[in-house]
């Protein structure tokens, strides 16, 4: 072994001692505060539209995109609590696209084979598109709202994913910056989650409505609250039919 060679295998040994320690550190920092418990909140939300729906009414391959949406969305949550904001952000930008794929291909079995084949891919532009003619939302979105939110989080997201905003660097000049335990970056990301979530819970409501009127699926409409602003529900209750209780939260 050289003694360049011994000199970097013990600069590798030193900076993975730091980076474990400081992770351990990151996460009794962060993890107190009630950003995470909300977002688990929001994260079982998610998981509850994939027993109620997509497993009874999504294909196996369309299904999948939905299952690693919810992943990416535990990615983020999990990315968040020790202070990774770029990463988690990407997550959630993930989760975004595979949750339209999910609805996208539920529609589309044909483009679905052909994705399996490696000969069909769509783009986020395309599928919003989609959305924007679906017959169950295009003459409610002025009121639900949903894509709207979809596009612009998107768009936000995106930034993160390029780096091609400050405001989602990690870095500042030369230093390396794995991670920050930055409360205020925790708030942001948390609220680029909850609009995200909003948005993907507000297309399943407008899509699935009339599996949710009524009394039917009670305890997916319990878990929508999680997800849903106050603000929104009334405007699903009144244009949708679909009562969302407020459990106390706004």
């Amino acid at each position: 072994m050289t003694s360049l060679q011994a000199e970097i295998d013990s600069n590798s040994k030193t900076f993975a001692e730091s980076w474990i320690s400081q992770l351990e550190s990151n996460i009794k920092s962060l993890r107190p505060e009630p950003t995470f418990t909300e977002s688990y909140r929001r994260i079982s939300g998610l998981n509850s539209l994939k027993s109620s729906l997509v497993g009874p009414f999504f294909s196996k391959g369309s299904a999948a995109f939905y299952f690693e949406a919810h992943n990416d969305a535990l990615v983020s949550h999990v990315s968040a609590s020790f202070g990774s904001w770029r990463s988690a952000l990407q997550a959630l930008r993930s989760a975004l696209e595979n949750a339209l794929c999910s609805l996208y291909y539920k529609d589309h079995p044909v483009e679905l084979a052909r994705w399996d084949a490696e000969t069909f891919r769509i783009g986020f532009s395309e599928m919003v598109a989609y959305f924007e003619r679906h017959p169950l939302i295009e003459d409610v979105e002025r009121s639900i709202g949903g894509l709207q939110i979809v596009r612009k989080e998107y768009a936000t997201l995106s930034k993160a994913v390029h780096g091609s905003a400050v405001d989602f660097r990690m870095t500042a000049g030369e230093n390396v910056l794995l991670w920050s335990p930055d409360k205020i970056r925790a708030k942001r990301w948390a609220d680029r989650e909850r609009r995200t979530i909003e948005g993907v819970a507000l297309l399943f409501v407008c899509i699935f409505r009339e599996h949710l009127t009524g009394a039917k699926l009670t305890p997916l409409r319990d878990m929508l609250a999680f997800m849903v602003h106050a603000t929104r529900r009334k405007a699903v209750k009144e244009v949708l039919k679909v009562s969302i209780p407020d459990l106390g939260i706004h």
